[in-house]
């Protein structure tokens, strides 16, 4: 997430800790996201107990016993809608209750992260205890594309959020809709459902070993620690911003690794590595302070890398031509710019038809 432009009351802190708390906090963070994603890993085998269905297809998702157990439903859902109105709730606290003036985002902490930090620690320590007991996540009673669209959801609003700062593409920022009016209001309601594609997300898959759910979980904890870290300056560094919205393309590209090797699938990883890192490099890396040297040889390492990828081998990696006719490396692109155009141009009308568009 991207906060709002208010800054909020920071707790009472010596000069030298408030400069360094929120940095403090963030690599706290990140340290959490190793060890926790090493505990999943640790005990994983113990699930083994577990059987699982077959396969199914695309639409399918695996990671669900094959008969589910109302208990655990009850169990898992219930967590997850506590985790999910707790968090809701702490956001519209800090709102109403700690917000004071138009300022820079503080580089202290407040009660907002401290209450943040305890909330998620509690909720992913329940979730690791609740799959090792009865494994089912929500995915047990709702389809695949949900979670997925969660996520697609998050990296839409921080393309609005971002382009009055690092523009839409190549640097440049879109006009109408992409106003800043636009992005303003996007900006400050953008909280509630990020946190509602973050937390859906993390309880919709059980905390499983599998490389895949692994790297997904790990990314889980880096947005986990960018949601705990709202109102401070490390929320809104452009490096660290890249870095969450970038890492989706490393989970994918392991996701779809995996489904090829198992499952012999048409090489996805493709598609989805060529796709994100378009992103980076004709978006993302533009919120960067970097000279156009770098930028244009960031750009001609991403054609030479598409060109390795559909040469012949063992020039190439040998790809079938017949893809790059498809344009497979901008579909991802195309389905991000196009729901922020959708989404910008909701909040264009929305502003309009209440007149809150004016001055």
């Amino acid at each position: 997430m991207t906060t709002n432009d208010q800054s909020i009351e920071a707790e009472p802190a010596s000069r030298g800790e408030k400069s360094r708390a929120a940095h403090f906090l963030w690599i706290g963070g990140i340290a959490f996201a190793f060890v926790f994603t090493f505990l999943i890993w640790l005990f994983g085998p113990l699930l083994d107990r577990f059987v699982l269905g077959p396969d199914q297809g695309p639409a399918w998702y695996y990671w669900q016993l094959p008969s589910p157990d109302s208990v655990a439903q009850f169990i898992v859902w219930s967590f997850y809608l506590a985790h999910q109105f707790v968090v809701w709730f702490t956001i519209y606290w800090a709102q109403k209750n700690l917000i004071t003036q138009k300022t820079n985002p503080t580089t202290s902490l407040t009660k907002y992260n401290w209450a943040m930090v305890v909330i998620n620690v509690l909720f992913v320590s329940l979730h690791l205890i609740q799959t090792q007991i009865w494994f089912d996540g929500l995915a047990q009673d709702v389809p695949i594309w949900t979670s997925q669209g969660s996520v697609i959801v998050m990296l839409v609003l921080i393309l609005v959020i971002e382009n009055p700062r690092r523009g839409l593409f190549l640097g440049k920022r879109v006009g109408k809709p992409f106003t800043a009016r636009v992005s303003g209001l996007v900006r400050r309601i953008h909280m509630y459902p990020i946190a509602w594609a973050l937390v859906y997300t993390f309880w919709f898959h059980p905390m499983f070993y599998d490389p895949q759910l692994l790297t997904g979980f790990f990314y889980m904890f880096l947005l986990f620690t960018q949601m705990t870290v709202a109102y401070t300056s490390v929320h809104v560094d452009k490096r660290w911003v890249i870095t969450v919205e970038g890492f989706v393309g490393v989970h994918a590209l392991v996701v779809a690794v995996f489904n090829t090797l198992d499952h012999g699938s048409t090489d996805m990883w493709a598609m989805f590595l060529s796709g994100f890192v378009f992103m980076w490099v004709f978006t993302y890396m533009y919120a960067l302070n970097v000279k156009r040297e770098v930028k244009v040889l960031v750009t001609l390492l991403y054609f030479a890398f598409l060109t390795w990828i559909y040469l012949p081998t063992p020039f190439g990696y040998g790809r079938d031509i017949s893809y790059l006719f498809r344009l497979e490396m901008l579909w991802i692109p195309i389905i991000l710019y196009l729901l922020a155009a959708i989404f910008a141009g909701i909040a264009f009308v929305y502003l309009k038809a209440t007149k809150t568009d004016k001055p």
